[in-house]
C-alpha cells in the first residue's frame, strides 16, 4: 500500500472522479478514482505522472466547516455579460442531503488555505452537461491519502 501524508500539492485532482464520502472516528474519507501522482511526490517510484488505483483521502480530525454553492457568469455570443450569480452558503440543514448527491461526480481540487482545506465537487448534470460546483471549507489536522497499486501513466 502507498500511503502520502501532507502531500496534497503533490497530486493532481483534474481528472479526479469522487466514488464515496464517509465519517470515520477519526476523520473523514473522500474514495476516488483517476486521482493523478506527480512525478514529485515521495511515493512515486516512477518517477512520472501516474494515476493511482482507488484511491482513499482521509481528513484527520476532519470535520467541515462551510459548504458554497459557487457562483457563475452567463456570457453572450459576443462576450457582453448577461447576468452574474454570486455565491451561495448552503445551510447546514442541507449539506447531509446534497452529500448524498456528490458521489459520481468530479473532485478537480482540493487545496491548502490559511485555516484549512477547500475541496471543489464539480457536479455534471443528467445530459452529461456541467452543473453546479460546491467549495466544501474543511478543518483537519493533516491529510493521508492510500492507495494500493498504480494504473497507466498520464498521457499528456
Amino acid at each position: 500500500m502507498f500511503k502520502s501524508i501532507d502531500e496534497i500539492d503533490k497530486f493532481s485532482y483534474e481528472d479526479c472522479v469522487l466514488t464515496g464520502m464517509e465519517w470515520a472516528e477519526d476523520g473523514l474519507l473522500f474514495e476516488v478514482e483517476a486521482l493523478i501522482v506527480r512525478e514529485n511526490n515521495s511515493q512515486n517510484s516512477n518517477f512520472t505522472e501516474s494515476y493511482a488505483g482507488p484511491a482513499v483521502i482521509k481528513l484527520v480530525d476532519g470535520r467541515i466547516t462551510d459548504v458554497i454553492k459557487t457562483g457563475f457568469k452567463y456570457y453572450d455570443a459576443d462576450g457582453q455579460l448577461l447576468k452574474t450569480v454570486p455565491d451561495e452558503a448552503e445551510s447546514p440543514l442541507v449539506w447531509e442531503s446534497l452529500f448524498k448527491t456528490f458521489p459520481g461526480n468530479y473532485l478537480p481540487s482540493l487545496e491548502a488555505v490559511d485555516d484549512g482545506y477547500i475541496i471543489e465537487i464539480e457536479m455534471s448534470e443528467e445530459d452529461g452537461t456541467q452543473g453546479n460546483s460546491y467549495l466544501l471549507k474543511l478543518e483537519a489536522s493533516s491529510v493521508i491519502v492510500t492507495w494500493d497499486k498504480y494504473l497507466n501513466r498520464v498521457g499528456r
